[in-house]
């Protein structure tokens, strides 16, 4: 690559520390020290301090480590600069010493001294912000912020010398910096691990972090070796920065959009056998590079990229098991065949069964694409790239991940090419059957017409925690669900008169739920509708504590109340609890329309109009509502 390009340079904000807290200190208690001694001994004796303190301190910090203590020039001239600071700082109290002893008080030296040790900080700060400012905006104008991803086949075994993104007009250039290569592990190694670690492992990236991409960069350099192919690659590429889709940071939120700067979605590069390339920006390919041609490197430069590849591993340094991988690798075809599954699309279906609930699928594919789609559109039959991760998730009170499988794609193409004796135009129907929602209980079952095999070769990873809020959530449905049949049913048998076998279905609700606020109202009306209204006047406190916690039955509880108040002609104590279902839930307007009913029985048709009108703006409406809209308060029937 060539040289003299300039990258992003982070600069440290300015800030004030609590590092600054120990010179602070230091040089308070120094002029104290020499406020005492200019007091009581004179001027000599102060000056000799600070000489003494000047040199004591500057001999521990420039002598720290060091084997000779010799002194020399330089340190010499380090005591007399800091002598002269703490002397200068020493005026303050030479003045206020001076007007003690003589009263005379010299305003103007005072007053220079003041705003120079004050005004001397604060115009460093001021310096060092607005240099600071300048730097950030400068970058901020210049590089865009891009999550970078790189990924190679690992079996490549390859050695990544550069990647940058270049901007050739203003001569700068990304900050990627690479490090050595990932350890390859051997399958005793593997054995070792556990399942998360070796997918983690198996899915990890050459190079995954935040970069500073140049803006309008037009060249792409990239240079890599090879093992497996013994192959090396430098190659010069136009870069399309206009492909990228650029949007304006928004965080953190107290920076200002200045120095936020700009950011692009994220950039997947893929390097491939034969000096292939391809990146991806969100979805869309921005550059998609076959094969290169290999350049000609020494043989003594070859040998290091290979030496620097096996010292990342710890099986295979040792160079008789490094070339024995290598040969292995070479003969597998293993490369060859994952390098034809990423670029090729099948016609496949899936069906997915024994679910229960809102899932939906979170698809990773064998290109790399991460897609959210709902499950009737994966029983659609098209082109697509095989599944190489299948996630599921749960939509309840927020979205529940809780199911993770994880596809072995080579196993899979080749069990298609056997059911389809090769032909690519059959479509392929992949049957998932969950037979339970344990990790043993799904059946993965790959169907071609009347011909089927059922594959194995997958991992299911299941968030025990994800799933567990999943099935409470799932229960709590249920539940609901049967209360409010129940509910249903009971007040079908309140209308019919049948009180007993409607306390029954009441009892049963507060079984499943003791707390579900409803319930407690169809006890009121039973009570009221079998003993009267005196039973439930003895139980008020009772019923209105059991629906505290719940507004709407609350409400509810409060206008029952309100109603046998009304049944007896008591308004007074009517139009108290109609008021308070009002509170409880005041967008119901039923209660409101209660409540101007019973201004209507206390002879007050203003209010009895007003209330009637504001039911009506809810979206209540009845015949007592109608009579007293036209009646303008004074009729309710």
């Amino acid at each position: 690559m060539k040289k003299n390009y300039s990258a992003y340079k982070k600069t440290e904000e300015v800030y004030f520390s609590p590092e600054f807290a120990f010179p602070i200190a230091v040089i308070v208690m120094a002029s104290l020290i020499s406020y005492g001694l200019l007091y009581f001994f004179g001027i000599v004796v102060t000056v000799l301090f600070n000489v003494i303190i000047s040199f004591i301190g500057n001999f521990y910090f420039y002598y720290f480590g060091k084997s000779s203590t010799a002194i020399t020039l330089d340190f010499l001239i380090r005591v007399a600069l800091t002598t002269g600071f703490f002397l200068f700082i020493d005026y303050g109290v030479y003045a206020m010493v001076i007007y003690q002893k003589t009263d005379v008080f010299n305003k103007l030296y005072f007053y220079l001294w003041l705003s120079i040790v004050l005004g001397s900080p604060l115009l460093y700060y001021i310096f060092q912000y607005s240099r600071y400012y300048i730097k950030e905006t400068s970058m901020a104008v210049t590089y865009i912020k891009v999550y970078l991803t790189v990924h190679h086949d690992r079996e490549l075994l390859t050695v990544i010398d550069t990647i940058q993104f270049v901007n050739t007009a203003n001569r700068t250039m990304s900050d990627i910096k690479l490090e050595k290569p990932n350890c390859f592990y051997s399958e005793a190694e593997l054995k070792k691990m556990n399942e998360n670690s070796v997918r983690n492992y198996l899915e990890k990236d050459v190079f995954g972090g935040l970069i500073h991409l140049p803006f309008d960069a037009d060249v792409l350099f990239m240079s890599w070796y090879s093992v497996i192919e013994d192959k090396y690659y430098d190659i010069e590429l136009p870069f399309p920065f206009e492909k990228l889709v650029i949007e304006q940071e928004k965080y953190p939120t107290n920076v200002s959009e200045v120095l936020r700067g700009k950011k692009s979605k994220p950039l997947n590069l893929h390097i491939h056998a034969n000096g292939g390339i391809r990146i991806f920006n969100a979805d869309e390919v921005v550059i998609d590079l076959a094969e290169s041609i290999p350049t000609a490197i020494s043989k003594e430069e070859r040998n290091k990229k290979i030496e620097f590849h096996r010292d990342s591993h710890d099986y295979y340094r040792d160079s008789k098991a490094f070339s024995d991988l290598v040969e292995k690798i070479r003969t597998s075809g293993g490369v060859q065949e994952r390098f034809l599954i990423k670029n090729k699309q099948m016609l496949w279906s899936m069906t997915v069964s024994g679910l229960k609930g809102n899932n939906y699928p979170d698809v990773r594919d064998v290109s790399f694409s991460k897609y959210k789609t709902e499950f009737a559109e994966l029983e659609t039959i098209k082109l697509r790239f095989l599944p190489k991760e299948l996630g599921i998730v749960y939509r309840g009170n927020y979205l529940y991940d809780w199911l993770a499988l994880y596809i072995n794609t080579q196993e899979l193409y080749r069990l298609i090419l056997e059911l389809t004796a090769g032909n690519e135009e059959i479509p392929v129907l992949f049957e998932l059957v969950f037979e339970d929602l344990s990790e043993t209980g799904l059946k993965f079952t790959i169907r071609v017409g009347d011909k089927f095999i059922l594959f194995t070769n997958w991992k299911i990873y299941i968030k025990k925690d994800r799933k567990q809020d999943m099935t409470d959530h799932l229960l709590d449905i249920d539940e609901d669900q049967q209360k409010r049949a129940l509910y249903s049913e009971a007040w079908d048998l309140v209308w019919s008169k049948q009180y007993d076998r409607a306390q029954e279905k009441c009892d049963t609700i507060k079984a499943i739920d003791p707390r579900y606020g409803f319930a407690y109202f169809l006890e009121v009306r039973l009570l009221w509708y079998k003993e009267g209204f005196e039973a439930c006047y003895a139980k008020k406190d009772f019923f209105i504590a059991k629906t505290q916690h719940e507004p709407a039955a609350l409400a509810h509880m409060y206008n029952n109340y309100g109603c046998l108040y009304d049944q007896e002609s008591k308004y007074d104590d009517s139009l108290e609890y109609f008021e308070k279902a009002i509170l409880s839930n005041p967008k119901d307007g039923m209660y409101v329309c209660n409540l101007a009913e019973i201004y209507c029985k206390l002879n007050n048709p203003k209010k009895a109009f007003e209330a009637a009108e504001k039911s009506k703006e809810l979206g209540h409406q009845s015949a007592t509502l109608n009579a007293i809209l036209q009646s303008k308060g004074l009729r309710y029937s």
